[in-house]
Protein backbone atom coordinates (compact mmCIF):
# COMPACT_ATOMS: atom_id res chain seq x y z
CA UNK A 1 0.00 0.00 0.00
CA UNK A 2 1.55 3.56 -1.14
CA UNK A 3 1.68 6.49 1.20
CA UNK A 4 -0.93 8.83 -0.46
CA UNK A 5 0.68 11.89 -1.66
CA UNK A 6 -1.22 14.99 -3.52
CA UNK A 7 1.62 14.18 -6.38
CA UNK A 8 0.71 10.42 -6.20
CA UNK A 9 -2.86 11.32 -6.06
CA UNK A 10 -2.74 13.41 -8.97
CA UNK A 11 -0.49 10.92 -11.23
CA UNK A 12 -3.04 7.86 -10.53
CA UNK A 13 -5.05 7.00 -13.95
CA UNK A 14 -8.79 6.87 -14.30
CA UNK A 15 -10.42 3.73 -14.41
CA UNK A 16 -11.22 2.11 -17.61
CA UNK A 17 -13.87 0.13 -15.88
CA UNK A 18 -15.43 -0.23 -12.37
CA UNK A 19 -13.85 1.39 -9.30
CA UNK A 20 -10.15 0.70 -7.69
CA UNK A 21 -9.63 1.44 -4.33
CA UNK A 22 -6.11 2.96 -3.11
CA UNK A 23 -5.19 2.67 0.59
CA UNK A 24 -3.02 4.88 2.09
CA UNK A 25 -0.48 2.89 4.11
CA UNK A 26 0.07 5.87 7.00
CA UNK A 27 -3.68 5.85 8.06
CA UNK A 28 -5.59 2.71 7.95
CA UNK A 29 -8.89 3.14 6.37
CA UNK A 30 -7.95 6.38 4.31
CA UNK A 31 -7.93 5.99 0.92
CA UNK A 32 -9.14 7.05 -3.02
CA UNK A 33 -11.34 5.65 -5.05
CA UNK A 34 -10.12 6.25 -8.73
CA UNK A 35 -13.39 5.71 -11.05
CA UNK A 36 -13.76 6.18 -15.25
CA UNK A 37 -14.35 10.22 -14.86
CA UNK A 38 -13.19 10.98 -11.20
CA UNK A 39 -11.40 10.05 -8.14
CA UNK A 40 -12.76 10.75 -4.53
CA UNK A 41 -11.15 10.34 -0.96
CA UNK A 42 -13.16 7.82 1.57
CA UNK A 43 -12.82 6.36 4.79
CA UNK A 44 -13.56 3.00 5.53
CA UNK A 45 -14.17 1.21 8.75
CA UNK A 46 -16.51 -1.15 10.96
CA UNK A 47 -20.05 -0.45 12.58
CA UNK A 48 -21.37 -3.13 14.71
CA UNK A 49 -19.53 -5.32 13.08
CA UNK A 50 -20.12 -3.90 9.68
CA UNK A 51 -17.71 -2.57 7.10
CA UNK A 52 -18.92 0.89 5.96
CA UNK A 53 -17.31 3.48 3.10
CA UNK A 54 -17.98 7.00 3.80
CA UNK A 55 -16.74 9.23 1.32
CA UNK A 56 -14.77 12.87 2.19
CA UNK A 57 -15.38 14.32 -1.59
CA UNK A 58 -13.71 14.49 -4.52
CA UNK A 59 -9.96 14.62 -4.99
CA UNK A 60 -10.55 17.84 -7.76
CA UNK A 61 -11.83 19.82 -4.53
CA UNK A 62 -10.70 18.41 -1.53
CA UNK A 63 -6.48 18.69 -0.52
CA UNK A 64 -4.98 15.44 1.19
CA UNK A 65 -4.70 17.43 4.24
CA UNK A 66 -8.24 18.28 4.97
CA UNK A 67 -9.33 14.80 3.18
CA UNK A 68 -7.01 13.04 6.04
CA UNK A 69 -8.62 15.50 8.37
CA UNK A 70 -12.23 14.12 7.65
CA UNK A 71 -11.18 10.42 7.44
CA UNK A 72 -9.60 10.80 10.94
CA UNK A 73 -13.09 12.41 12.34
CA UNK A 74 -14.78 9.54 10.42
CA UNK A 75 -13.06 6.76 11.87
CA UNK A 76 -13.82 7.55 15.11
CA UNK A 77 -17.37 8.08 14.66
CA UNK A 78 -17.33 4.52 13.31
CA UNK A 79 -15.27 3.69 16.33
CA UNK A 80 -18.03 5.28 18.36
CA UNK A 81 -20.80 3.22 16.91
CA UNK A 82 -22.15 6.01 14.50
CA UNK A 83 -22.83 4.95 11.01
CA UNK A 84 -22.85 8.11 8.27
CA UNK A 85 -24.17 6.72 5.72
CA UNK A 86 -27.27 5.03 7.78
CA UNK A 87 -28.04 8.74 8.72
CA UNK A 88 -27.09 10.26 5.02
CA UNK A 89 -29.85 7.56 4.16
CA UNK A 90 -32.36 8.21 6.71
CA UNK A 91 -32.31 12.36 6.52
CA UNK A 92 -33.20 11.49 2.73
CA UNK A 93 -35.87 9.23 3.67
CA UNK A 94 -37.38 12.23 6.01
CA UNK A 95 -37.32 14.58 2.78
CA UNK A 96 -39.19 12.06 0.69
CA UNK A 97 -41.75 13.59 -1.19
CA UNK A 98 -45.82 12.87 -2.31
CA UNK A 99 -44.62 12.49 -6.04
CA UNK A 100 -41.99 9.62 -4.49
CA UNK A 101 -44.53 7.90 -2.32
CA UNK A 102 -47.62 7.74 -5.12
CA UNK A 103 -44.48 6.03 -7.46
CA UNK A 104 -43.03 3.86 -4.99
CA UNK A 105 -46.46 2.53 -4.37
CA UNK A 106 -47.39 1.96 -7.60
CA UNK A 107 -44.49 0.64 -8.63
CA UNK A 108 -44.48 -2.39 -5.82
CA UNK A 109 -48.26 -2.74 -5.90
CA UNK A 110 -49.46 -5.62 -8.18
CA UNK A 111 -51.91 -3.50 -10.21
CA UNK A 112 -53.07 -3.44 -13.70
CA UNK A 113 -52.00 -0.67 -15.96
CA UNK A 114 -56.07 0.78 -16.33
CA UNK A 115 -56.10 0.26 -11.72
CA UNK A 116 -52.80 1.91 -11.99
CA UNK A 117 -53.31 4.61 -14.32
CA UNK A 118 -56.72 5.49 -12.62
CA UNK A 119 -54.96 5.89 -9.15
CA UNK A 120 -52.20 7.88 -10.16
CA UNK A 121 -54.85 10.22 -12.34
CA UNK A 122 -56.90 10.89 -8.68
CA UNK A 123 -53.93 12.06 -6.75
CA UNK A 124 -52.66 14.25 -9.70
CA UNK A 125 -56.28 15.64 -9.71
CA UNK A 126 -57.08 15.80 -5.75
CA UNK A 127 -53.30 16.33 -4.71
CA UNK A 128 -50.80 17.09 -8.01
CA UNK A 129 -50.20 20.43 -6.52
CA UNK A 130 -48.54 18.97 -3.24
CA UNK A 131 -46.34 16.27 -5.20
CA UNK A 132 -43.22 18.05 -4.94
CA UNK A 133 -43.81 18.70 -1.21
CA UNK A 134 -42.17 16.51 1.64
CA UNK A 135 -44.83 14.35 3.13
CA UNK A 136 -43.66 15.46 6.92
CA UNK A 137 -44.97 18.83 6.11
CA UNK A 138 -48.16 17.16 4.91
CA UNK A 139 -50.38 17.86 8.23
CA UNK A 140 -53.46 16.57 9.47
CA UNK A 141 -54.57 21.14 9.51
CA UNK A 142 -53.26 20.76 5.93
CA UNK A 143 -55.44 17.58 5.01
CA UNK A 144 -58.83 18.34 6.49
CA UNK A 145 -58.45 21.51 4.42
CA UNK A 146 -58.10 19.78 1.25
CA UNK A 147 -60.52 17.21 1.94
CA UNK A 148 -62.79 19.70 2.72
CA UNK A 149 -62.67 21.36 -0.58
CA UNK A 150 -62.72 17.87 -2.41
CA UNK A 151 -66.18 16.91 -0.32
CA UNK A 152 -67.52 20.21 -1.59
CA UNK A 153 -66.89 19.17 -5.41
CA UNK A 154 -67.66 15.16 -5.10
CA UNK A 155 -68.24 13.12 -2.00
CA UNK A 156 -67.22 9.91 -3.79
CA UNK A 157 -64.29 10.96 -5.47
CA UNK A 158 -63.63 12.63 -1.47
CA UNK A 159 -63.54 8.86 -0.32
CA UNK A 160 -61.45 7.73 -3.20
CA UNK A 161 -59.25 10.43 -2.46
CA UNK A 162 -58.55 9.71 1.09
CA UNK A 163 -58.45 6.17 0.22
CA UNK A 164 -55.60 6.36 -2.21
CA UNK A 165 -53.85 9.06 -0.19
CA UNK A 166 -53.89 6.65 2.92
CA UNK A 167 -52.08 4.09 0.52
CA UNK A 168 -49.50 5.82 -0.35
CA UNK A 169 -48.98 7.13 2.90
CA UNK A 170 -48.68 3.73 4.28
CA UNK A 171 -46.37 2.42 1.35
CA UNK A 172 -43.81 5.69 2.89
CA UNK A 173 -44.12 4.83 6.55
CA UNK A 174 -42.87 1.16 6.33
CA UNK A 175 -40.39 1.97 3.38
CA UNK A 176 -38.87 5.15 5.28
CA UNK A 177 -37.71 3.80 8.44
CA UNK A 178 -34.64 3.95 10.94
CA UNK A 179 -31.98 1.75 11.56
CA UNK A 180 -34.07 -0.51 14.08
CA UNK A 181 -36.77 -1.03 11.55
CA UNK A 182 -39.48 2.32 13.48
CA UNK A 183 -41.40 4.55 11.23
CA UNK A 184 -39.80 7.99 10.92
CA UNK A 185 -43.10 9.57 9.30
CA UNK A 186 -45.86 10.34 11.53
CA UNK A 187 -49.18 8.30 11.49
CA UNK A 188 -51.17 9.40 7.90
CA UNK A 189 -52.63 13.00 8.28
CA UNK A 190 -56.00 11.37 6.53
CA UNK A 191 -56.47 9.64 9.70
CA UNK A 192 -58.10 13.03 10.85
CA UNK A 193 -61.27 12.49 8.44
CA UNK A 194 -62.11 8.98 10.20
CA UNK A 195 -61.22 10.21 13.92
CA UNK A 196 -63.40 13.41 13.25
CA UNK A 197 -66.31 11.47 11.51
CA UNK A 198 -65.87 13.96 8.80
CA UNK A 199 -66.47 11.29 6.19
CA UNK A 200 -70.23 11.44 4.33
CA UNK A 201 -72.39 7.79 4.83
CA UNK A 202 -71.78 5.75 1.16
CA UNK A 203 -75.13 5.85 -0.03
CA UNK A 204 -75.06 1.85 -2.13
CA UNK A 205 -76.99 2.27 -5.34
CA UNK A 206 -80.07 0.64 -5.45
CA UNK A 207 -81.07 1.41 -9.36
CA UNK A 208 -81.64 -1.47 -11.82
CA UNK A 209 -84.05 -2.70 -14.39
CA UNK A 210 -87.48 -3.48 -13.47
CA UNK A 211 -89.18 -2.67 -16.62
CA UNK A 212 -87.55 -5.24 -19.24
CA UNK A 213 -90.38 -4.82 -21.69
CA UNK A 214 -88.83 -1.03 -21.79
CA UNK A 215 -85.78 -2.74 -21.28
CA UNK A 216 -85.78 -4.32 -24.68
CA UNK A 217 -87.84 -1.97 -26.48
CA UNK A 218 -85.56 0.80 -26.11
CA UNK A 219 -82.16 -1.79 -27.43
CA UNK A 220 -84.95 -2.46 -30.24
CA UNK A 221 -85.13 0.97 -31.56
CA UNK A 222 -81.82 1.54 -31.22
CA UNK A 223 -80.57 -1.19 -33.29
CA UNK A 224 -82.81 -0.08 -36.23
CA UNK A 225 -82.21 4.16 -35.70
CA UNK A 226 -78.48 3.97 -34.95
CA UNK A 227 -77.15 7.19 -36.56
CA UNK A 228 -72.90 5.69 -36.18
CA UNK A 229 -71.48 3.02 -37.73
CA UNK A 230 -73.74 0.50 -39.87
CA UNK A 231 -73.19 -2.59 -36.95
CA UNK A 232 -73.38 0.14 -34.34
CA UNK A 233 -76.37 -0.10 -32.79
CA UNK A 234 -76.58 -4.01 -33.21
CA UNK A 235 -73.17 -4.48 -31.26
CA UNK A 236 -74.90 -1.94 -28.53
CA UNK A 237 -77.30 -4.32 -28.07
CA UNK A 238 -75.47 -7.44 -28.21
CA UNK A 239 -73.47 -5.90 -25.63
CA UNK A 240 -76.00 -4.65 -23.40
CA UNK A 241 -78.25 -7.86 -23.24
CA UNK A 242 -74.50 -9.87 -22.39
CA UNK A 243 -73.99 -7.42 -19.54
CA UNK A 244 -77.93 -8.24 -18.66
CA UNK A 245 -77.80 -11.73 -18.70
CA UNK A 246 -73.87 -12.79 -17.21
CA UNK A 247 -73.69 -10.08 -14.78
CA UNK A 248 -70.26 -9.36 -16.31
CA UNK A 249 -68.19 -6.01 -15.76
CA UNK A 250 -67.73 -3.41 -18.08
CA UNK A 251 -64.53 -3.93 -19.08
CA UNK A 252 -64.62 -8.12 -19.11
CA UNK A 253 -66.93 -8.15 -21.75
CA UNK A 254 -65.68 -5.47 -23.90
CA UNK A 255 -62.18 -7.36 -24.08
CA UNK A 256 -64.05 -10.94 -24.50
CA UNK A 257 -61.86 -12.67 -27.03
CA UNK A 258 -63.21 -16.19 -29.26
CA UNK A 259 -59.86 -17.79 -27.73
CA UNK A 260 -62.18 -17.63 -24.15
CA UNK A 261 -65.46 -18.53 -25.65
CA UNK A 262 -66.16 -22.49 -25.65
CA UNK A 263 -69.00 -22.76 -27.88
CA UNK A 264 -69.28 -26.35 -28.05
CA UNK A 265 -68.88 -26.36 -24.20
CA UNK A 266 -70.89 -23.70 -23.79
CA UNK A 267 -68.94 -21.42 -21.31
CA UNK A 268 -66.57 -18.54 -21.68
CA UNK A 269 -63.98 -17.72 -19.89
CA UNK A 270 -62.41 -14.09 -17.52
CA UNK A 271 -58.84 -15.04 -17.79
CA UNK A 272 -57.10 -13.69 -14.59
CA UNK A 273 -55.39 -10.87 -16.26
CA UNK A 274 -58.77 -8.92 -17.01
CA UNK A 275 -60.73 -10.32 -13.88
CA UNK A 276 -60.71 -7.37 -11.13
CA UNK A 277 -60.10 -10.03 -8.75
CA UNK A 278 -57.28 -11.66 -10.10
CA UNK A 279 -58.85 -14.92 -10.59
CA UNK A 280 -60.01 -16.62 -13.99
CA UNK A 281 -63.26 -17.45 -14.05
CA UNK A 282 -65.32 -19.97 -16.08
CA UNK A 283 -69.17 -19.61 -16.72
CA UNK A 284 -71.30 -21.10 -18.43
CA UNK A 285 -73.99 -19.76 -21.16
CA UNK A 286 -77.42 -19.74 -20.74
CA UNK A 287 -79.68 -20.86 -23.76
CA UNK A 288 -80.15 -17.35 -24.66
CA UNK A 289 -76.69 -16.08 -24.24
CA UNK A 290 -75.74 -18.95 -26.63
CA UNK A 291 -77.80 -17.05 -29.15
CA UNK A 292 -76.35 -14.00 -28.68
CA UNK A 293 -72.63 -15.66 -29.05
CA UNK A 294 -73.85 -17.21 -32.13
CA UNK A 295 -74.83 -13.77 -34.03
CA UNK A 296 -71.52 -12.25 -32.46
CA UNK A 297 -70.06 -15.34 -34.63
CA UNK A 298 -71.69 -14.86 -37.79
CA UNK A 299 -70.52 -11.57 -37.84
CA UNK A 300 -66.98 -11.38 -36.22
CA UNK A 301 -65.48 -15.21 -36.53
CA UNK A 302 -61.83 -15.32 -37.24
CA UNK A 303 -61.29 -11.79 -35.57
CA UNK A 304 -59.50 -11.56 -32.24
CA UNK A 305 -62.46 -10.09 -29.65
CA UNK A 306 -66.45 -11.04 -30.15
CA UNK A 307 -66.75 -7.87 -31.03
CA UNK A 308 -64.42 -7.47 -34.23
CA UNK A 309 -60.93 -6.63 -34.35
CA UNK A 310 -60.39 -4.45 -31.10
CA UNK A 311 -62.22 -4.30 -27.67
CA UNK A 312 -66.01 -3.02 -27.92
CA UNK A 313 -65.10 1.20 -27.65
CA UNK A 314 -66.95 3.84 -25.65
CA UNK A 315 -70.75 3.52 -27.13
CA UNK A 316 -71.42 6.85 -25.82
CA UNK A 317 -74.01 8.42 -28.49
CA UNK A 318 -75.72 4.99 -28.88
CA UNK A 319 -76.12 5.21 -24.91
CA UNK A 320 -77.67 8.34 -24.72
CA UNK A 321 -79.97 7.91 -27.48
CA UNK A 322 -80.47 4.64 -25.48
CA UNK A 323 -81.47 6.66 -22.03
CA UNK A 324 -83.63 8.70 -24.22
CA UNK A 325 -86.09 5.80 -25.21
CA UNK A 326 -85.84 3.96 -22.21
CA UNK A 327 -87.02 7.43 -19.73
CA UNK A 328 -84.04 6.84 -17.22
CA UNK A 329 -80.03 7.27 -16.91
CA UNK A 330 -79.33 3.53 -16.91
CA UNK A 331 -75.78 2.95 -16.06
CA UNK A 332 -74.00 -0.29 -17.65
CA UNK A 333 -73.36 -1.45 -14.09
CA UNK A 334 -77.22 -1.18 -13.68
CA UNK A 335 -77.64 -4.38 -15.41
CA UNK A 336 -74.63 -6.06 -13.33
CA UNK A 337 -76.93 -4.66 -10.07
CA UNK A 338 -80.06 -6.24 -12.23
CA UNK A 339 -78.56 -9.83 -12.81
CA UNK A 340 -77.49 -9.54 -8.67
CA UNK A 341 -81.18 -8.99 -8.07
CA UNK A 342 -82.82 -11.49 -9.79
CA UNK A 343 -80.56 -14.25 -8.68
CA UNK A 344 -81.21 -13.18 -4.97
CA UNK A 345 -85.25 -13.59 -6.19
CA UNK A 346 -84.69 -16.81 -7.16
CA UNK A 347 -83.28 -17.83 -4.08
CA UNK A 348 -79.87 -18.75 -5.70
CA UNK A 349 -77.03 -19.65 -2.70
CA UNK A 350 -75.26 -16.69 -2.00
CA UNK A 351 -71.77 -18.29 -2.79
CA UNK A 352 -73.02 -19.07 -6.21
CA UNK A 353 -73.98 -15.49 -6.60
CA UNK A 354 -70.50 -14.74 -5.82
CA UNK A 355 -69.02 -16.97 -8.00
CA UNK A 356 -71.46 -16.17 -10.75
CA UNK A 357 -70.05 -11.93 -10.22
CA UNK A 358 -66.45 -13.15 -9.25
CA UNK A 359 -66.27 -11.89 -6.09
CA UNK A 360 -63.59 -12.60 -3.85
CA UNK A 361 -64.34 -15.45 -1.11
CA UNK A 362 -61.10 -14.72 0.85
CA UNK A 363 -63.01 -13.02 4.11
CA UNK A 364 -65.39 -15.71 4.13
CA UNK A 365 -63.71 -19.49 4.84
CA UNK A 366 -67.56 -20.82 4.62
CA UNK A 367 -68.25 -19.36 1.45
CA UNK A 368 -64.98 -20.13 0.27
CA UNK A 369 -65.88 -23.60 1.42
CA UNK A 370 -68.91 -23.65 -0.91
CA UNK A 371 -67.44 -22.19 -4.10
CA UNK A 372 -67.11 -24.70 -6.84
CA UNK A 373 -65.47 -24.22 -9.69
CA UNK A 374 -67.26 -26.49 -12.14
CA UNK A 375 -69.25 -24.31 -14.40
CA UNK A 376 -71.79 -26.63 -14.62
CA UNK A 377 -72.89 -26.30 -11.03
CA UNK A 378 -73.72 -22.80 -12.09
CA UNK A 379 -75.36 -23.63 -15.78
CA UNK A 380 -78.96 -23.96 -13.37
CA UNK A 381 -78.73 -20.63 -12.03
CA UNK A 382 -77.76 -18.66 -15.34
CA UNK A 383 -80.83 -20.04 -17.27
CA UNK A 384 -83.11 -19.39 -14.42
CA UNK A 385 -82.02 -15.99 -14.76
CA UNK A 386 -81.95 -15.15 -18.27
CA UNK A 387 -85.81 -17.59 -18.55
CA UNK A 388 -86.63 -14.59 -15.60
CA UNK A 389 -85.85 -11.63 -17.61
CA UNK A 390 -87.52 -13.63 -20.75
CA UNK A 391 -90.84 -14.50 -18.26
CA UNK A 392 -90.58 -10.45 -17.23
CA UNK A 393 -90.38 -8.97 -20.58
CA UNK A 394 -93.43 -11.06 -21.54
CA UNK A 395 -95.76 -10.65 -18.32
CA UNK A 396 -95.03 -6.43 -19.22
CA UNK A 397 -95.59 -6.69 -22.78
CA UNK A 398 -99.33 -8.25 -22.02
Amino acid sequence: MPKLTAQYVRDLPLSDAGQVLVVDDTLPGFGVRVGATSKSYFAEGRVKGRTRRVTLGRADTLTLNAARKLAIKALAEMADGKDRNAELKLQRAKLMTLAQAVQGWLAERPLRASTAATYLATMQREFGDWFDMELRRITPKVFQARFSEILGRTPAGAALAVRTFKSCWSWARADVTDRDGMPVLPECPANIVKAKKMMPKAKRKQSFVSDWAAFFAALDHVETHSNRHPDAGDMFRAYAELLARTGMRLAEAAHLRWSDVDMDAKTFTIPAERAKNGEALTLPMSSQTFALFEGLKERTEGQLYIWGSRPYGDPRKTLIAFREVLGWPVQFHDLRRSFATIATDLDVQQSKIMRLLNHSTAGNVTLGYQVSKNPETLRQSVQMISDYIDAQRADLKT
